[in-house]
């Protein structure tokens, strides 16, 4: 006999330890000081929801007794008001417990007649994540009484109890210690399975992951601890139970198709587990669509599917699948917690410390054992491998000996063909270096030629608010010459009337006179407008020449840090009229992205020829410019953290668009769709080449009379080498 198989061996340490963890679990279970015997518990239900506090006190023949430690008023769209009484004489430090982390919300009143003294909030659809175990004030005057609104889209359980501050505070810290030690185990056996899946890559395993994540955020959600997670969210907080219910029966469905090979062994049963996985996929959908009751029927009825795999396990081992008995041994373990669980909360078993216990122990050992039934079924599985393994060994000799003899007759013609190509080889070198050669000086053309053609577009842009400048120059001049022969007139009438020279009055008439033949008014306002036109262009003439400073800096293979967004809008100021004045060129640029290490000059020619194409294509297809249309977006591209790693530049048109032939080929060298003489085909091929120095991503979409998009995506990889190299 061999060693027994590493997986599925169960030593006793283990158990002792487990064992050890679920006595202490036990110990950890809170357990109230005071029952509700202690107390007087009466209640009414409000089908409208309208009721006030104020009014409770005409609802008091409703009220109705109720019984027993652990009241269960069952599933109801009503409200539920409790009147509590009974805590008259206990001391000042005693509160009133209620714990039931489910109940989406419950409201406390202290009540003076029909005055309402006090109130406080609790119940999950608050989010707070202390208030797992709700603990109310009592009244200061035993005449009060102290009433509760209680709302749940679940079954309304009312476990009230009297209880001590301290005491209420150790429930809690006994509470929460029971939830590490719980999610600790949990945690270990998911880590555990985690290792072989990944080791092992069983498909069986990463859908028992699934089942032992569900189970475990169930549990969370019974004790109301889902709120840690999505606290801040009061839907997730109010529904999180019953989404946690119905993914948790989902995946135990799927493990269990394919632990016990459904299809394989019961394939009758097969039909059965695809109807309970559409309960429990109505059950989501009625959850997101604003219908929590239907959703949580629908997870109790699906909890029909317990029973059904129990013996389902039993039938796939009475076939031979040795490993179900592990399953059936498991799932046995959770029916019979699952059922303890359902009779304390009923009354039919007392609420203990250990009855509370039942059910996260029953969960645990229940992924425990499942845990070792697929450690078993690894076992049968790598004794069938070792079997196969040894008949492919013994072919893969014998093939290996096939393989010697022909791989010796094929080393001696492939030395010969090596050969022969080797010859040809030299001569291809050579003419690739000729051919190389010739392609260098034409894309040395291509950049003179766009050279040139940029030169008289800035000429043309320059011209432009140059020509307006000097033109309302020459009309303010002629307008400052009227306001002085205005200023001069009134100055000379002043000085007369100050020295009371007998003609001031005819000067000041005159003066008036001047002023309102020349049209004062009007020449302020002409000149202001005049002096704004001139500064307009200067800003104009300044703007260009800022454009031509950035587009300037020829850095060759020097990388800079620089501004995207400045080398999008130079290189658009550049362009002039080759872009501006034949298309709408619609600019958005992020603010806040950082710079990028960089060739600056070699992309002001990328981004130049990529728009210059986008102007162009709109041109063939529309004959009026308002309907072409040129978009470009600078935008960051954030990963996971919120941190920019990428920056992305887009260019779209509205222009004729390509077909799938065209797109795949646009790159390439001396490939070009206009007419003879009005391109070479080597834009595109060298905007290719500066975008693969840089590291960067383009995507072409592009579709036949609806326009093209070029993005351009920029990986932000400023390191140590790269600022070396830029000093």
């Amino acid at each position: 006999m061999g060693k027994s198989p590493p997986y599925g061996r169960v030593n006793l340490p283990l158990w002792v330890c487990f064992l050890g963890c679920v006595a202490f679990f036990s110990g950890c279970i809170p357990h109230s000081e005071r029952t509700v015997d202690a107390l007087l518990l009466e209640s009414f239900a409000d089908p409208t929801g309208f009721v006030r506090p104020e009014q409770v006190h005409f609802k008091e023949r409703q009220l109705e007794r109720l019984t027993g430690d652990r009241p269960n008023l069952g599933s109801t769209d009503a409200a539920v008001w409790i009147r509590v009484s009974g805590w008259q004489g206990a001391p000042r430090n005693a509160r009133v417990v209620l714990d039931n982390p489910t109940l989406d919300s419950v409201d406390a009143f202290i009540l003076d007649g029909t005055r309402v003294l006090g109130t406080v909030e609790s119940g999950a659809a608050h989010g707070r994540s202390s208030d797992l175990i709700p603990s109310f004030a009592l009244p200061l005057n035993e005449a009060h009484e102290l009433w509760f609104r209680v709302r749940s889209s679940k079954p309304i359980l009312l476990p009230f109890s009297l209880t001590q501050v301290d005491r209420v505070e150790k429930m809690r810290d006994l509470r929460d210690l029971a939830a590490a030690v719980y999610s600790g185990m949990v945690l270990a056996i998911l880590i555990y399975n985690m290792f072989l899946a990944f080791s092992t890559g069983q498909r069986t395993y990463f859908s028992y992951i699934f089942v032992v994540l569900t189970v475990g955020l169930v549990q969370w959600s019974f004790n109301g601890y889902d709120r840690l997670i999505w606290g801040q969210y009061s839907w997730m907080a109010v529904n999180g139970l019953v989404l946690m219910g119905a993914l948790s029966g989902l995946a135990a469905l799927v493990f269990a198709r394919h632990f016990l090979e459904v299809r394989r062994h019961t394939p009758r049963w097969n039909r059965l587990i695809q109807v309970l996985l559409g309960v429990y996929g109505a059950a989501l959908i009625s959850a997101f669509v604003g219908q929590p009751r239907l959703a949580y029927n629908l997870v109790n009825l699906g909890a029909l599917s317990a029973p059904a795999i129990l013996v389902l396990s039993a039938v796939s081992w009475r076939k031979g699948n040795t490993s179900a008995l592990w399953f059936l041994v498991a799932w046995t373990i959770f029916l019979i917690a699952v059922t303890m669980q359902a009779l304390r909360d009923f009354g039919v078993v007392a609420s203990t410390q250990m009855t509370a216990a039942f059910m996260p122990i029953g969960t645990v050992l229940e992924m425990l054992l499942l845990s070792f039934a697929l450690g078993d079924r690894i076992n049968v599985l790598k004794r069938s491998s070792d079997q196969a393994n040894a008949k492919a060994l013994a072919a893969s000799l014998e093939n290996e000996r096939i393989v010697k003899e022909q791989n010796a007759e094929l080393e001696a013609r492939v030395r010969l063909r090596t050969e022969d190509l080797a010859k040809a080889n030299r001569g291809l070198t050579n003419a690739l270096d000729d051919l190389k050669g010739a392609q260098d000086q034409l894309i040395q053309n291509e950049k003179l030629a766009s050279l040139g053609q940029m030169t008289a577009g800035i000429a043309h842009e320059l011209n432009n608010p140059i020509n307006y400048v000097q033109s309302n120059a020459t009309s303010l001049r002629r307008d400052l010459e009227e306001l002085i022969e205005i200023v001069n007139a009134h100055s000379l009438a002043l000085e007369a009337l100050s020295e009371g020279s007998p003609g001031a009055m005819e000067m000041v008439t005159s003066a008036r006179e001047k002023a309102r033949s020349l049209d004062l008014g009007f020449l302020i306002e002409e000149s202001r407008q005049l002096i704004q036109g001139i500064l307009d262009g200067a800003d104009r003439t300044a703007h260009i020449v800022g454009g031509l400073r950035v587009f300037g800096r020829m850095d060759g293979d020097k990388l800079v840090a620089a501004s995207l967004a400045e080398l999008l809008e130079a290189s658009i100021t550049v362009l002039g009229n080759r872009a501006r004045n034949r298309a709408r060129i619609a600019v958005e640029l992020e603010e806040g992205v950082p710079d990028l290490w960089c060739q600056s000059g070699k992309l002001s020619q990328v981004f130049m020829n990529i728009i210059v194409n986008a102007v162009q294509a709109t041109e063939s297809r529309w004959p009026e410019m308002e309907d072409r249309v040129v978009e470009v977006a600078l935008t960051g591209v954030k990963d996971d953290d919120g941190k920019c790693e990428a920056l992305q530049v887009v260019v779209r048109d509205n222009g004729t668009g390509m077909d799938e032939l065209t797109r795949q080929r646009i790159f390439d060298p001396f490939y070009t769709t206009k007419d003879v003489g009005k391109g070479t085909g080597l834009g595109l091929s060298i905007v290719k080449g500066i975008l693969d120095d840089h590291n960067a991503q383009v995507v072409v979409e592009s579709e036949t009379d609806a326009g093209t998009s070029f993005t351009l995506t920029f990986p932000l990889n400023a390191d140590a080498s790269a600022e070396s190299e830029a000093a």
